[in-house]
């Protein structure tokens, strides 16, 4: 769920007997606090590459999207050419990550596993259905403030201006990193210092491939907001 390469996302014992029919289709709001236009972008989790809008400083995109949609969504303000439509590896960003479930129950999360380039919330819109409850039932995940971006893992765009910042998966392509191959199962891949670093500065946020248990939020609301800036 958190990232191109990770697994699926744990399960909860939240539990919903809500389904998407009393709310309507599934909901995505885009609200740009940034100083300047976003390209905001969208994919599906197997996808490399997704659609891109442009949204003014100040301004929201909504995305209307199918039930049991499973994807992505980021934002860029320095990009250029294919960079822009990257869903994460290969051109860094903080993505904003949902499954939505024909029984009503969405997961979602912030996801810094292929690195990061924008603060962002995401927060649902209703709040009812779970029938249990925990500190990630339907609560913000937030990320407002950016970690430290370590010398050598900065991306840059076609101007020569920062972009972004590598995760260490991005940055090594090891499979110690990037929880694959051999290391591909919670019990051996782990996090590491650079993973660390990010998980002390957004604590809601994955930041590294099995980061579930503190990562995974659950509602059973039809409509998001991720608040970028």
């Amino acid at each position: 769920m958190a990232s191109l390469v990770a697994a699926a996302p744990a399960t909860s014992n939240a539990t919903t007997t809500v389904s998407f029919l009393k709310f309507g289709q599934p909901t995505v709001n885009v609200v740009n606090n940034c100083g300047a236009t976003l390209k905001v972008g969208n994919s599906i989790d197997v996808d490399y590459f997704g659609d891109v809008v442009d949204v003014p400083a100040g301004s929201t995109h909504s995305y209307t999207l199918p039930v049991n949609w499973s994807g992505r969504i980021w934002g860029r303000t320095n990009c250029g050419g294919e960079n822009c439509f990257k869903s994460g590896m290969g051109s860094p960003a903080s993505l904003a990550e949902f499954h939505f479930l024909d029984t009503g129950a969405v997961y979602y999360d912030i996801s810094l596993v292929d690195g990061f380039n924008l603060p962002m919330t995401v927060a649902p819109v209703l709040k009812e259905g779970l029938s249990v409850k925990d500190s990630r039932s339907c609560a913000t995940s937030t990320c407002s403030t950016l970690p430290n971006c370590p010398s050598g893992f900065e991306t840059y765009d076609d101007e020569g201006k920062v972009s972004g910042c590598k995760s260490a998966c991005t940055k090594f392509n090891t499979d110690e990193y990037c929880c694959t191959g051999d290391f591909y199962n919670p019990n051996v891949c782990s996090t590491n210092s650079y993973a660390s670093e990010v998980k002390a500065t957004c604590p809601d946020a994955y930041s590294y491939a099995f980061d579930d248990a503190t990562s995974v939020f659950i509602c059973a609301s039809n409509e998001y907001t991720v608040t970028f800036c």
